[in-house]
């Protein structure tokens, strides 16, 4: 196959001749909106838009008491950084983000936090202006549903998975009351806005938050008659302890029976409160961890200890038709994870609650689980460990470390067989969700 070259066509910059001959629209697991300003308060009722002020602009329904606050970037902010993460020295991939085009709104530049994918290496100044303007004319994609279905026509996607975007308000002075009517107020914008399975080529996760086991299974069964596809779940413990302990029964029977999929989306944690004990603030939000914080609270440790819970905590034995979708944590954590999981089953260690393995845990990972590798991984090193059938492909379109163009993903799995090339790009996210 002859050197792949940049181009710019209808879909942007792309590695094309590979990507080109794939015979089929691809299958995505990790895409994003970005919310209207009346996300939280277009539903939410009159008695409940005076508690949240001036924090109804995004929202993310997290557990714990004590998250704080992300406001949206000043233009000074967001010239020195990408989004929420601070900018490395030299640079994305040789590529200063403070010397390229801005969009017009705060949404940062889709992929300018990429390394060896990073679009912009090796533009000219005017090269990268052209850039950025192409991506501001998708910009409606990123916020209306229509919009995106063309888009992603052009981009050859037939389905995604569309998170939330998430970025933080604290809703710890409100009661259980009004939390929930703030989460129920969001999830009735996401199925007007986007739907829970428009058209069956856009899935978003409805939000269901653990701070209580009645108001949940009230919000659960809501979204369940309103069709939700997925129903999605922060990683790490909640206020009261793991998410699978047997007081949150109520709620996981109901995802068993319905037999809708989970799906666990990097995001805010309460991670930062555990680094207290190495003279950290427990307070900090993940824009302005420091490297220990990082490393300890963010990403890693945070999915490594969800699934632990999962299987040591018997939320696979008791529940055995409940499935997982992993989206952004990439799977450097897998292999090792995976290893020491059957470790402590081969020596005899056994779930807190719910009935004795009769499997090894890497066994049940890979009959209930996907996961899908950041774009700039090596996908051989997952597929020694649970083989090819538990990854999905996830660009994170249109966030800036994401994949400006979700197929360009193809360039990572260039090499492998077709079968599982197409298994990779379409396939087992199809078998998922079940389409």
């Amino acid at each position: 196959m002859a050197e792949s070259t940049r181009q710019a066509g209808s879909r942007g910059v792309y590695q094309a001749d590979f990507e080109a001959r794939l015979p089929y629209r691809v299958f995505d697991a990790d895409n994003h909106f970005y919310e209207t300003p009346d996300a939280l308060t277009r539903f939410l009722e009159p008695k409940y838009r005076e508690l949240l002020g001036e924090r109804g602009r995004r929202s993310v329904m997290q557990e714990g008491e004590d998250s704080q606050t992300v406001k949206p970037m000043t233009l000074e902010e967001k010239a020195r950084t990408i989004g929420d993460h601070a900018v490395p020295e030299g640079g994305h991939g040789g590529v200063d983000p403070t010397e390229m085009p801005q969009m017009d709104s705060e949404i940062p530049v889709p992929g300018a936090m990429l390394n060896k994918l990073n679009a912009m290496r090796g533009m000219s100044a005017d090269e990268r202006r052209e850039l950025v303007d192409f991506y501001k004319s998708m910009e409606p994609a990123f916020y209306h549903r229509d919009d995106r279905l063309e888009l992603m026509d052009r981009q050859g996607v037939e389905v995604a998975v569309i998170h939330t975007g998430g970025g933080g308000i604290s809703l710890a002075d409100l009661d259980l009351e009004a939390r929930y009517a703030v989460a129920r107020a969001y999830n009735r914008w996401t199925q007007d806005e986007w739907g829970f399975g428009y058209k069956e080529r856009i899935f978003v996760p409805a939000t269901l938050p653990l701070w209580d086991v009645d108001y949940a299974v009230a919000e659960l069964e809501r979204v369940l008659a309103e069709d939700a596809r997925l129903i999605n779940l922060s990683a790490g413990p909640t206020s009261k302890g793991s998410p699978f302990d047997p007081c949150y029964d109520p709620i996981w029977e109901r995802v068993n029976e319905a037999e809708v999929p989970i799906a666990v989306h990097l995001g805010g944690s309460e991670y930062a409160k555990y680094a207290a004990d190495w003279s950290e603030d427990p307070d900090a939000f993940y824009n302005v961890f420091n490297g220990f914080q990082w490393v300890t609270c963010w990403g890693d440790r945070p999915i490594m200890d969800t699934v632990t819970a999962m299987v040591f905590h018997g939320m696979f034995s008791r529940f055995p038709k409940m499935r997982v979708l992993i989206a952004e944590f990439g799977t450097v954590w897998l292999p090792y994870l995976l290893r020491k999981l059957d470790h402590g089953h081969m020596l005899g260690r056994q779930p807190k609650w719910g009935e004795k393995l009769s499997e090894r845990p890497s066994e049940l990972f890979r009959q209930r689980c996907v996961v899908a590798p950041f774009p700039e991984e090596s996908v051989r090193r997952p597929m020694e460990a649970v083989g090819a059938e538990c990854l999905v492909f996830g660009s994170d379109f249109p966030h800036s470390e994401g994949l400006p163009d979700p197929v360009q993903y193809a360039k990572t799995v260039e090499g492998l067989d077709e079968a599982t090339v197409q298994a990779l790009m379409r396939d087992n996210l199809a078998r998922f969700m079940r389409l």
